[in-house]
């Protein structure tokens, strides 16, 4: 209970409502992002609890990634719109992470499989295998963009048809993220899925009208983010067709 009524709260008893240090909420005063409503006689800071919604406000922000520089910033835009901005701002990052995170990983399963098939450590041939995986994105990327080839070759698919290639990406980054490598039991049965559904011409097709119904739906997701995601699973179900048939 308040030792100085129900509006009003020392910085000690505002910490512990809070779960933070006194000494954060001196470092945040210090900042000019949050000053005391008033002092007691005794000159205690003491804060009300709209001094209380402003330090979650700052507490929130920080977990978005922004800067105590940034919040102070924006401390005269309307709440709704400061939020909703920065809600956006910090699902963009993590939409790059991942994209990083899943070529982390499918990279470096690959590089675990050429390393078991080595009888030596030959350091420039990993750095020239990092490269080629790299390099073969790139040529993945510009045929699932159309460029270099022939739009008119590139099939209709059905809805059904289109269905399941949104399965197989969404089932291809769920073995990709539980660190799956292309010539496993799991890569191979993808491997399969691929090639039924048309492998890579098909892919063309698929990833056209996938990118399509985004483009139409309500929300516009982040077009690099997509591009990355579609690199990487395109890259990993290529490697485990490449390993099922050799």
């Amino acid at each position: 209970m308040p030792a100085y009524g129900d509006d009003l709260m020392t910085v000690g008893e505002l910490a512990r409502r809070v779960g933070v240090t006194v000494r954060t909420i001196q470092y945040y005063d210090q900042k000019g992002l949050l000053h005391p409503s008033s002092k007691s006689e005794q000159n205690q800071r003491l804060y009300s609890h709209d001094d209380e919604e402003r330090l979650y406000r700052i507490l929130t922000l920080k977990y978005l990634g922004f800067s105590l520089t940034k919040i102070k910033e924006a401390e005269a835009l309307d709440g709704r719109q400061e939020l909703s901005g920065a809600l956006e701002h910090r699902m963009h990052e993590l939409e790059r992470e991942s994209v990083e995170i899943l070529r982390n990983i499918s990279t470096v399963s690959s590089l675990r499989e050429h390393l078991a098939a080595s009888e030596r450590v030959c350091w420039s041939d990993f750095a020239q295998a990092i490269s080629d995986m790299q390099n073969r994105e790139d040529v993945l990327w510009l045929a699932i963009n159309g460029e270099g080839c022939d739009e008119s070759s590139v099939p209709e698919l059905t809805q059904e048809e289109v269905s399941r290639w949104h399965q197989l990406m969404g089932d291809t980054i769920e073995a990709m993220h539980d660190g799956m490598r292309p010539g496993d039991e799991r890569g191979r049965e993808l491997a399969l899925r691929f090639e039924r559904l048309g492998g890579m011409s098909g892919a063309l097709a698929g990833l056209k009208r996938l990118a399509n119904q985004r483009a139409q739906g309500p929300k516009q997701y982040d077009r690099d983010f997509y591009a990355g995601i579609q690199r990487r699973t395109l890259s990993f179900l290529k490697d485990a067709l490449e390993a099922l048939r050799g």
